[in-house]
Protein backbone atom coordinates (compact mmCIF):
# COMPACT_ATOMS: atom_id res chain seq x y z
CA UNK A 1 0.00 0.00 0.00
CA UNK A 2 1.29 3.34 -1.20
CA UNK A 3 0.23 6.86 0.88
CA UNK A 4 0.37 10.28 -0.49
CA UNK A 5 0.28 12.38 2.63
CA UNK A 6 0.13 16.12 2.31
CA UNK A 7 0.26 18.56 5.24
CA UNK A 8 1.05 21.85 6.28
CA UNK A 9 2.17 23.26 9.16
CA UNK A 10 3.40 26.58 10.50
CA UNK A 11 4.91 25.61 13.95
CA UNK A 12 5.54 21.92 13.20
CA UNK A 13 2.99 20.35 15.41
CA UNK A 14 1.04 19.45 12.15
CA UNK A 15 4.61 17.53 11.23
CA UNK A 16 4.33 15.63 14.06
CA UNK A 17 0.99 14.32 13.99
CA UNK A 18 2.04 13.42 10.14
CA UNK A 19 5.13 11.46 11.18
CA UNK A 20 3.13 9.82 13.66
CA UNK A 21 0.50 8.40 11.24
CA UNK A 22 4.09 7.66 8.54
CA UNK A 23 5.16 5.41 11.46
CA UNK A 24 2.56 3.41 11.94
CA UNK A 25 1.64 3.43 7.67
CA UNK A 26 5.38 1.78 7.83
CA UNK A 27 4.97 -0.57 10.77
CA UNK A 28 2.00 -2.44 8.85
CA UNK A 29 3.97 -2.86 5.92
CA UNK A 30 2.52 0.18 3.93
CA UNK A 31 5.05 2.89 2.39
CA UNK A 32 4.45 6.77 2.73
CA UNK A 33 5.29 10.06 1.09
CA UNK A 34 5.13 13.19 3.15
CA UNK A 35 4.57 16.23 0.78
CA UNK A 36 3.75 19.69 2.11
CA UNK A 37 1.43 21.55 0.50
CA UNK A 38 3.69 24.15 -1.10
CA UNK A 39 5.37 21.03 -2.88
CA UNK A 40 2.00 19.70 -3.78
CA UNK A 41 1.33 18.27 -7.35
CA UNK A 42 -1.70 16.80 -7.95
CA UNK A 43 -1.35 14.89 -10.65
CA UNK A 44 1.00 12.79 -8.33
CA UNK A 45 -1.70 10.92 -6.47
CA UNK A 46 -2.30 8.79 -9.62
CA UNK A 47 0.52 6.53 -8.07
CA UNK A 48 -0.92 6.10 -4.77
CA UNK A 49 -3.35 3.86 -2.78
CA UNK A 50 -4.38 6.12 -0.07
CA UNK A 51 -4.67 10.19 0.33
CA UNK A 52 -4.17 11.71 3.67
CA UNK A 53 -4.26 15.32 4.15
CA UNK A 54 -3.28 17.22 7.22
CA UNK A 55 -4.33 20.79 8.50
CA UNK A 56 -3.94 23.10 11.64
CA UNK A 57 -6.97 24.09 12.69
CA UNK A 58 -6.45 27.91 11.78
CA UNK A 59 -9.29 30.38 13.74
CA UNK A 60 -11.72 26.97 14.78
CA UNK A 61 -14.71 28.04 12.49
CA UNK A 62 -12.74 30.90 9.82
CA UNK A 63 -12.64 29.54 6.37
CA UNK A 64 -13.80 26.18 7.86
CA UNK A 65 -10.61 25.82 9.80
CA UNK A 66 -8.60 25.02 7.21
CA UNK A 67 -5.17 26.17 6.53
CA UNK A 68 -4.93 28.56 3.25
CA UNK A 69 -1.89 26.35 1.79
CA UNK A 70 -4.34 23.06 2.40
CA UNK A 71 -6.96 24.89 0.77
CA UNK A 72 -5.28 25.88 -2.30
CA UNK A 73 -3.72 22.30 -2.56
CA UNK A 74 -7.10 20.53 -2.84
CA UNK A 75 -8.42 22.96 -4.65
CA UNK A 76 -6.09 22.05 -7.76
CA UNK A 77 -7.19 18.61 -7.22
CA UNK A 78 -9.28 17.18 -10.40
CA UNK A 79 -10.20 13.82 -10.55
CA UNK A 80 -7.08 11.96 -9.07
CA UNK A 81 -8.67 11.16 -5.79
CA UNK A 82 -12.25 9.27 -7.10
CA UNK A 83 -11.70 5.37 -6.16
CA UNK A 84 -8.70 6.56 -3.23
CA UNK A 85 -9.28 5.72 0.35
CA UNK A 86 -8.50 9.58 1.81
CA UNK A 87 -8.08 10.47 5.17
CA UNK A 88 -7.95 13.87 7.05
CA UNK A 89 -6.63 15.12 10.26
CA UNK A 90 -6.20 17.85 12.32
CA UNK A 91 -3.60 19.87 15.03
CA UNK A 92 -4.88 22.59 17.08
CA UNK A 93 -3.71 25.18 19.42
CA UNK A 94 -7.22 26.08 21.11
CA UNK A 95 -10.35 24.41 19.67
CA UNK A 96 -11.85 23.83 16.28
CA UNK A 97 -9.73 20.46 15.23
CA UNK A 98 -12.74 18.43 14.61
CA UNK A 99 -14.25 21.30 12.05
CA UNK A 100 -11.01 21.11 10.06
CA UNK A 101 -11.02 17.29 9.79
CA UNK A 102 -15.09 17.45 8.87
CA UNK A 103 -14.04 20.15 6.15
CA UNK A 104 -11.31 18.38 4.61
CA UNK A 105 -13.88 15.50 3.88
CA UNK A 106 -15.72 17.53 2.33
CA UNK A 107 -13.84 19.31 -0.06
CA UNK A 108 -12.60 15.67 -0.59
CA UNK A 109 -15.73 14.44 -1.32
CA UNK A 110 -16.32 17.39 -2.87
CA UNK A 111 -13.62 16.45 -5.51
CA UNK A 112 -14.40 12.92 -5.86
CA UNK A 113 -13.66 10.99 -2.93
CA UNK A 114 -16.26 8.49 -1.78
CA UNK A 115 -14.01 7.01 1.04
CA UNK A 116 -13.25 9.16 3.70
CA UNK A 117 -11.89 8.49 7.09
CA UNK A 118 -11.60 11.36 9.83
CA UNK A 119 -8.76 11.24 11.77
CA UNK A 120 -7.68 11.91 15.47
CA UNK A 121 -7.75 15.36 16.81
CA UNK A 122 -4.63 16.61 18.75
CA UNK A 123 -4.21 19.63 20.93
CA UNK A 124 -0.78 21.23 20.58
CA UNK A 125 0.99 24.71 20.14
CA UNK A 126 -0.66 27.79 21.57
CA UNK A 127 -3.82 29.86 19.83
CA UNK A 128 -2.96 31.94 16.89
CA UNK A 129 0.72 30.08 16.62
CA UNK A 130 1.42 33.38 18.63
CA UNK A 131 4.06 30.93 20.04
CA UNK A 132 5.27 27.22 19.58
CA UNK A 133 3.59 25.95 22.46
CA UNK A 134 3.56 22.75 23.58
CA UNK A 135 4.63 19.57 21.08
CA UNK A 136 2.17 16.71 20.15
CA UNK A 137 1.38 14.33 23.48
CA UNK A 138 2.83 10.66 23.42
CA UNK A 139 -1.26 9.44 23.89
CA UNK A 140 -1.97 11.73 20.85
CA UNK A 141 0.84 10.45 18.74
CA UNK A 142 -0.30 6.63 19.29
CA UNK A 143 -3.89 7.68 18.29
CA UNK A 144 -1.96 9.33 14.75
CA UNK A 145 -0.14 6.20 14.81
CA UNK A 146 -3.08 3.83 15.11
CA UNK A 147 -4.65 5.96 11.98
CA UNK A 148 -1.92 5.16 10.17
CA UNK A 149 -1.99 1.36 10.76
CA UNK A 150 -6.05 1.29 10.41
CA UNK A 151 -5.67 2.76 6.88
CA UNK A 152 -3.57 0.07 5.69
CA UNK A 153 -5.75 -2.38 6.98
CA UNK A 154 -8.79 -0.58 5.12
CA UNK A 155 -6.66 -0.51 2.14
CA UNK A 156 -5.46 -4.05 2.48
CA UNK A 157 -9.60 -5.30 3.07
CA UNK A 158 -10.62 -3.09 0.07
CA UNK A 159 -8.51 -4.83 -2.12
CA UNK A 160 -8.85 -8.71 -1.13
CA UNK A 161 -13.04 -7.73 -1.25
Amino acid sequence: MKTLLLYHTKTGHTLEAANAIAQGIQSSGGSVTLISANEFIPQTISQYDVFIVGSPCWGGSISHGISTPIAHAINRITNEIANKLCAGFSVNGGFGGQNTVRAIGERLKAKGCTNYVAGPVAKAGAPLSLWVGPPVTQEDRARYHALGEDLVKQCIAHKIN
